[in-house]
């Protein structure tokens, strides 16, 4: 019987080339394609990146002069921060100055005592920095003391402890947070936060913070 031969290496390469040419030129373009498609997108954010510094630099001076309304929605040549925020920020483009915007936008809204609007965008707030992202927490936990919603108040000022990365703001959070658990009459987890924070912030103002309270609920425990 004739024995058959093994097709060699170069020859199976062939072969399935041949057989299978239009799904490995379509694949190739697919690749080819993609690669392209990063490339402009990086290229892309980087004007978006640009463009949204740009416009958060005409901001800076009005939210030094207390000037929120026109910060907020902007005058003339000059786009507010909720139209940056609206145009740089979130899903799509996201970028650092247009998450920044929406943090600012936020903070405008605050400081104009504007509180539902303001815990709206905090809410929203996407940003890569660990304690500029606690900020918009503790920013919210602000909002719902202003709505003497305590309780809810204390969830974010902890959550805002939690995410961010710096012992003094740590400590300063968790400080909020017990202040707001003694408003709404919670005494026993209060002073169980207010021991945490000098046990394990010792030295801190919001260790300081935290002792005088203490002294204070120590006698309605």
């Amino acid at each position: 019987m004739e024995q058959s031969v093994k097709p060699s290496t170069e020859e199976n390469f062939l072969y399935y080339a041949i057989k299978y040419k239009s799904a490995l030129i379509a694949t190739l373009v697919s690749l080819l394609t993609l690669g392209a498609s990063t490339f402009f997108w990086v290229r892309q954010q980087k004007a978006y990146e640009l463009e949204a510094a740009m416009q958060l630099s005409r901001i800076a001076p009005l939210l030094d002069a207390g000037e929120y309304g026109v910060a907020i929605n902007g005058k003339g040549h000059v786009a507010g921060l909720k139209k940056i925020a609206e145009e740089y920020a979130g899903k799509y483009t996201g970028t650092p100055s247009g998450n920044m915007a929406n943090l600012l936008l936020a903070n405008a809204y605050y400081s104009n005592r504007e509180y539902d609007r303001a815990l709206n965008v905090f809410k929203t707030v996407s940003i890569a920095n660990n304690d500029l992202a606690a900020a918009a927490l503790a920013g919210a936990g602000d909002c719902l003391v202003n709505k003497n919603q305590f309780a809810q108040a204390a969830e974010s000022y902890e959550e805002a402890s939690k995410k961010a990365d710096n012992s003094a703001l740590k400590a300063q959070y968790l400080a909020h947070a017990a202040s707001s658990l003694q408003q709404s009459r919670q005494l026993a987890k209060a002073s169980e936060l207010y021991k945490k924070i000098i046990a394990d912030y010792p030295g801190s103002t919001g260790a300081a913070a935290a002792q005088r309270s203490l002294w204070q609920i120590s006698g309605n425990l």
